[in-house]
C-alpha cells in the first residue's frame, strides 16, 4: 500500500509571503527611487488632469468625464501595487496578511477589468461623436453619460466579486505566492484541491498564454505601471491652455522681443563662458567651481524654459500652450527654483567646511559693563520691563483676536508691530539678563546663536520701520479717503501690506547677514553686549568694503523710505485736516494719528541715537544702553499708547474685567 501524504489546510488568518523580485545587494535603494519617481509622476500627472477637468467648465463634456473615470481607475491600480513595491525594495519585506492580499488582488483585478469597460464606454462615445455628430448631444445626455460610467464600474466590480466569491472559503495548503503581487490565480495556486469552476470562470474573463514565469511577471508589472503614466499624457494632449501673458501695447511687441532676445543671449553667453573657463582651466577643478557649474546649468534651465516663449509671445501675440508643454514648463520652472536653493545650500556647506579649521565657532560677548553697585538695580529694571513687554503686547494681541470689533485693518497691522516687539525683545533681553549675572570670561555664545541673534535683532529694527510705514498708509487712507477706506483696505490689501513689510525686511536683512557670514573670522570677541551685523563682520580680517557699502546703503534707504513715507502721508493728512471743516474728521485724525506719530518718533529717536553714538567710541557704554532702550522703550510704549488711545480696546478691556467681577460675585 502506497503512503499518502496528507496536506493540512492552513487556517485563517494566513500570512502570505510574496516571491517578489530578486533584488541584487545594494540595488534596493535605487529600485525604490525608481518606483517612487514612477508613483509620484503618476499621482502628479493624473492629479493635474483631474483638477483641470474639474475646474474648467468647458471640459465638463462626456469625453472628459470618462477620462476622469479612467484617471481614477489608473490611480486605483498604481496605488494598489507601487507602495508595496517600494516597501519591498527598501526593507526586503515580502510578507502580506490574508486580508491585505485579498484586497490587493481584488483591486488589481478591478483595475484591469474597469480599464476595459471604461475604454469600451469611451469607444461608444467616440462612435456617436464621429458617426452621428448631429445627434451626439441628444444621445449622450447627462443621464446616459452617468449610466454608462456607472455600468462600466458596476460590471467590473460585479464580475470580480463573483470571481472571488468562488474561492473565499477554499482551503489553502501553502503560503508562498509565486508572483510580485497578489492576484486571483496566484492565491488559487495555493488551494489544497482542484478548482475547476474557478478556472472555467477565470478563462471566460481572460486568457492564460504559455509564457515563462518571468515574462508573465514583467508584463504584469507593465500592465500596472505604464497605463497610469501614459493615459494622462495621451488624454491631456487635446487640452490647450491660454496664458494671460503681458499686456503688450500696440507697436511695442518687436521692441520687447529684442529686449528679451538680448537678455537671453547675454545669459547664454555669460553662463557659457563661465562653464567653458571652469571646464578648460584645471586649476578651477575644485569643489567650489564644480558647484558653480551646477548653478550655471540651473540658470540655463530656468532661462531657457521661460524666455523663448516670452519672445514668441512678444513677436506673434501667441498665448496658447499645449498641455504637455505647460506641464514641462511648470516642471522645469519649479525644478529650477528648488535646485537653485539646494545648490546654494550645498555651496554654503562647502564654504562652512573650508572655514571650519580656521574659524572659531565659540565667541565671547563683551557684555553690558554695569558698575557693581548698580548692577542689581539695572537688572531689576530690565527684567520688570521685559515682563511688562510680554504681558502688555500679548494682552493687546489677545484682545484684538477675541473682539470681532477690533478685526479692522488698523488693529491687524498693529498686531504686526506687537509681534515685532516680542520678537526683538525675546531674542535680546533674556540673554542680556543672564550675561549680567555672569563674569565677563563666561559670556560665551556660539557662532550660530550669534548669527541668529543678529538676524532677529536686525529684523526687529527693520520691521519697526516697515510696519509703521504701512500703518501710516492705513491712516492716510482713513483720513484722506474715508468713504473709500473699506474698499481700499480690504483683507487682501492688509495681507499684501503685511507680507510686503515682512518680506522687504527679510530680503534686506538676509542680504546683510549673507555678506557677513561669507567672511573668514580671525577674532572671537564681540565688542558689544549682543550680536549684530557690525559686531560680526568686525571679527573678520578680510576686506569688508562691500559690507560697509551695503550696510550704509541699507540704512540710508530704510531711513529715507521711512521718513519720506511719514512726511508725505502726514503732510497730506495735515492738508486735509486744515482744509476740512469737519470737527469729527479732525478729532479722528488727532486721536489715531497722534498715537502712530508718537510711536514712530520714539523709535526713530532711539535708532538715530545708536547710529550717532557709533561714531564716538568713548561713549560705548551709552551706546549699549541706547540699544537696550531701543528694544525696551518702544516695546513698552506701543501697547500703552495704542491701548490708552483706542476707544475700542478700552471698551473691550473694561467689558472683560467687568464680566470677570460679576462672575466672581
Amino acid at each position: 500500500m502506497e503512503n499518502v501524504t496528507m496536506v493540512t489546510p492552513l487556517k485563517q488568518p494566513i500570512v502570505f509571503e510574496l516571491e517578489g523580485f530578486y533584488v541584487p545587494p545594494g540595488y534596493g535603494a535605487f529600485l525604490f527611487v525608481l518606483a517612487l519617481c514612477n508613483y509620484m509622476v503618476m499621482l502628479f500627472a493624473n492629479g493635474v488632469v483631474l483638477c483641470i477637468i474639474v475646474i474648467d467648465k468647458n471640459l465638463h463634456r462626456p469625453m472628459f468625464v470618462m477620462v476622469c473615470n479612467l484617471v481614477v481607475c489608473d490611480l486605483l491600480g498604481g496605488t494598489t501595487v507601487l507602495p508595496r513595491f517600494m516597501v519591498h525594495f527598501l526593507t526586503g519585506q515580502k510578507k502580506i496578511a490574508y486580508i491585505s492580499a485579498i484586497a490587493q488582488a481584488f483591486c488589481v483585478h478591478t483595475y484591469g477589468f474597469a480599464m476595459q469597460t471604461i475604454l469600451g464606454v469611451m469607444a461608444y462615445d467616440r462612435y456617436i461623436a464621429v458617426c452621428d455628430p448631429l445627434r451626439y448631444h441628444a444621445i449622450m445626455t447627462s443621464a446616459r453619460l452617468h449610466s454608462c460610467c456607472a455600468l462600466a464600474w458596476a460590471t467590473a466590480v460585479l464580475c470580480i466579486v463573483v470571481l472571488f466569491a468562488f474561492h473565499v472559503n477554499a482551503p489553502l495548503c501553502g503560503n508562498t505566492i509565486k508572483h510580485v503581487y497578489c492576484s486571483n490565480r496566484a492565491i488559487l495556486n495555493l488551494a489544497c484541491s482542484p478548482t475547476p469552476l474557478n478556472n472555467i470562470y477565470g478563462l471566460s474573463m481572460t486568457w492564460f498564454p504559455s509564457l515563462s514565469q518571468n515574462i508573465k511577471r514583467f508584463f504584469s508589472i507593465l500592465f500596472i505601471v505604464i497605463p497610469p503614466v501614459i493615459n494622462p499624457i495621451i488624454y491631456g494632449l487635446p487640452i490647450v491652455f491660454e496664458l494671460e501673458g503681458f499686456y503688450v501695447p500696440p507697436g511695442y511687441g518687436a521692441f520687447l522681443f529684442v529686449l528679451a532676445l538680448c537678455n537671453y543671449m547675454v545669459m547664454l553667453f555669460a553662463n557659457g563662458v563661465v562653464l567653458c573657463i571652469i571646464g578648460i582651466d584645471k586649476n578651477l577643478h575644485r569643489p567650489m567651481f564644480v558647484m558653480v557649474c551646477n548653478l550655471v546649468v540651473c540658470d540655463l534651465l530656468g532661462g531657457t524654459t521661460v524666455l523663448p516663449r516670452f519672445m514668441v509671445h512678444f513677436l506673434t501675440g501667441q498665448k496658447k500652450i499645449a498641455y504637455i508643454s505647460a506641464i514641462a514648463q511648470a516642471f522645469c520652472v519649479h525644478t529650477y527654483g528648488f535646485a537653485m536653493q539646494t545648490i546654494l545650500g550645498v555651496m554654503a556647506y562647502d564654504r562652512m567646511m573650508e572655514n571650519f579649521t580656521s574659524n572659531s565657532f565659540m565667541l565671547q560677548l563683551e557684555g553690558l559693563n554695569v558698575p557693581d553697585d548698580s548692577m542689581h538695580h539695572v537688572f531689576v529694571v530690565i527684567f520688570l520691563s521685559y515682563l511688562f513687554i510680554m504681558f502688555a503686547n500679548i494682552g493687546i494681541a489677545v484682545l484684538v483676536c477675541m473682539d470681532n470689533n477690533l478685526h479692522q485693518p488698523m488693529y491687524l497691522l498693529l498686531c504686526n508691530l506687537l509681534f515685532s516687539d516680542l520678537l526683538g525683545n525675546s531674542i535680546l533681553v533674556p540673554r542680556l539678563l543672564i550675561d549680567m549675572l555672569r563674569p565677563p570670561s563666561e559670556r560665551i555664545i556660539s557662532y550660530y546663536e550669534c548669527v541668529l541673534q543678529a538676524f532677529t535683532s536686525h529684523m526687529f529694527g527693520t520691521t519697526a520701520h516697515t510696519v509703521l510705514m504701512i500703518m501710516a498708509f492705513d491712516r492716510y487712507v482713513a483720513i484722506c479717503y474715508p468713504l473709500r477706506y473699506h474698499t481700499i483696505m480690504t483683507n487682501k490689501m492688509v495681507i499684501k501690506l503685511t507680507v510686503s513689510a515682512w518680506g522687504v525686511a527679510l530680503v534686506l536683512v538676509g542680504i546683510l547677514l549673507g555678506l557677513t557670514i561669507r567672511l573668514n573670522r580671525c577674532r572671537t570677541v564681540i565688542e558689544s553686549h549682543y550680536c549684530d551685523n557690525a559686531g560680526l563682520f568686525k571679527l573678520s580680517c578680510d576686506n569688508v568694503f562691500i559690507n560697509n557699502v551695503y550696510g550704509l546703503t541699507f540704512t540710508v534707504v530704510l531711513f529715507t523710505a521711512s521718513i519720506g513715507t511719514m512726511v508725505i502721508t502726514y503732510t497730506k493728512i495735515t492738508v486735509v485736516c486744515l482744509t476740512s471743516k469737519s470737527k469729527s474728521l479732525n478729532s479722528k485724525a488727532l486721536k489715531t494719528c497722534s498715537t502712530h506719530l508718537v510711536v514712530y518718533l520714539v523709535m526713530i529717536f532711539s535708532g538715530m541715537s545708536i547710529i550717532a553714538l557709533h561714531r564716538f567710541p568713548q561713549y560705548t557704554y551709552y551706546r549699549k544702553m541706547c540699544t537696550v532702550f531701543f528694544h525696551i522703550v518702544p516695546g513698552s510704549l506701543n501697547p500703552i499708547v495704542y491701548g490708552l488711545q483706542s476707544k475700542e480696546i478700552r471698551m473691550f478691556s473694561s467689558n472683560v474685567f467687568r464680566s470677570k467681577k460679576v462672575f466672581a460675585k
